[in-house]
């Protein structure tokens, strides 16, 4: 009877130590198991922080900071890949725009990869200042165009000008002898030029030379020597 009560007591505390040690190994693993779960962060954890991080740069206007935190994530989602891209097409356009170079900046602003709403205010904001820059290009354009056309204008009336005061004498007096006025009382006036062919304006004085009325403006050819009454 002692034996086999000994021989319980002995089988009962070899059961309670193998509980015991079987226990405590469980416990270790699951411990063990939970700090290298938290110990290393997941990709898609990492690539989120990245993404949200970069979105508050760019609502600051800090894009490089941006991209660089976007570039520094090892395995990328396809969320910050699409940021990513939609980023250095704004990055590209906006060096564009401040370069005067408006259509290669607009061409730069290609539709939206990502679904992110910090980069949409900021493509939306630049394609509205290059809007802006165009149409205030074109009307200065347009000024500078109207200006020059106005200066050749002026040039050519000035040119016509010089060119009907600089008439020789040897002109106005073979045309006058040709005509008749070459007496006195006849005021000769060259009014344009153009190759050989003159216009004159004749007028005669009254006998007070008060008055000088017209008698007529005339179409003279100094080559052939031809004199036509145009008014």
């Amino acid at each position: 009877m002692k034996k086999i009560l000994k021989n319980t007591v002995v089988g009962i505390a070899a059961l309670t130590t193998s509980v015991f040690l079987t226990a405590c190994g469980q416990q270790a693993a699951s411990s063990q198991s939970s700090r290298s779960s938290s110990s290393t962060p997941s990709t898609e954890s990492e690539s989120s922080r990245a993404y949200h991080s970069a979105e508050h740069l760019i609502r600051q206007g800090n894009y490089k900071a941006a991209s660089t935190k976007l570039n520094s994530v090892n395995h990328r989602s396809q969320q910050v890949n699409n940021l990513n891209t939609d980023l250095h097409n704004y990055m590209n356009a906006k060096k564009s725009y401040n370069n005067g170079d408006y259509e290669g900046a607009n061409n730069n602003l290609v539709p939206l990869k990502s679904k992110s709403s910090a980069m949409r205010g900021a493509y939306s904001d630049l394609q509205s200042k290059i809007s802006n820059a165009k149409k205030i290009s074109s009307s200065s354009s347009a000024v500078v165009s109207s200006s020059t056309t106005s200066s050749s204008s002026s040039s050519m009336a000035t040119s016509q000008s010089t060119t009907a005061s600089q008439t020789s004498t040897s002109v106005i007096n073979n045309f006058a002898n040709k005509m008749g006025f070459s007496s006195r009382g006849y005021e000769i006036t060259p009014t344009a030029k153009n190759g050989n062919s003159y216009r004159l304006e004749v007028r005669q004085s009254n006998q007070d030379n008060t008055v000088a009325n017209m008698v007529g403006i005339y179409q003279y050819n100094s080559q052939t020597g031809t004199a036509t009454k145009v008014q």
